[in-house]
């Protein structure tokens, strides 16, 4: 009788266990890992331009490198930002200071949220030459 009761005692624990490890832990953050490509509209809506984001994730920290305008003198930035749910901020900096005098580019990614394989929000930018300094982006993972 001890014998069957220790094992269903052992049951209960170990079911228990594997039940509050499935609720534990943060199971709701989006992955953002990936190749984003999509657009950057400025907010007089008279500017669209592809641009590209390139992200890797470990735990709710993102990285990644960004392309605002490919084929031109901005050039690729590197990103930096977090993961939390589904909201999502990322600032991009260290643009070649390819134009002397502009002192390279800062995007910051603003009120962003991944939806499955989109990212959608508002940017805010600085020293960047010869565009509007906010607007708003939209980005597909590529496959």
């Amino acid at each position: 009788m001890r014998r069957i009761t220790q094992g269903l005692v052992l049951l209960l624990v170990l079911g228990l266990s594997v039940g509050l490890m499935s609720c534990g832990g943060d199971d709701d953050d989006e992955d953002i890992s990936g190749v984003f490509q999509g657009t950057i509209t400025d907010n007089t809506g008279l500017s669209s331009n592809q641009a590209q984001l390139v992200l890797q994730q470990n735990g709710t920290v993102a990285t990644g490198f960004f392309t605002p305008f490919p084929g031109t003198q901005v050039g690729t930035g590197n990103v930096n930002g977090a993961v939390s749910g589904d909201l999502v901020t990322l600032t991009a900096t260290d643009f070649p200071a390819a134009i002397p005098g502009a002192g390279g580019c800062r995007f910051a990614f603003i009120n962003a949220t991944i939806d499955d394989d989109n990212i959608s929000g508002n940017y805010v930018s600085s020293g960047c030459p010869a565009l509007v300094s906010s607007g708003i982006f939209d980005f597909s993972r590529q496959d």
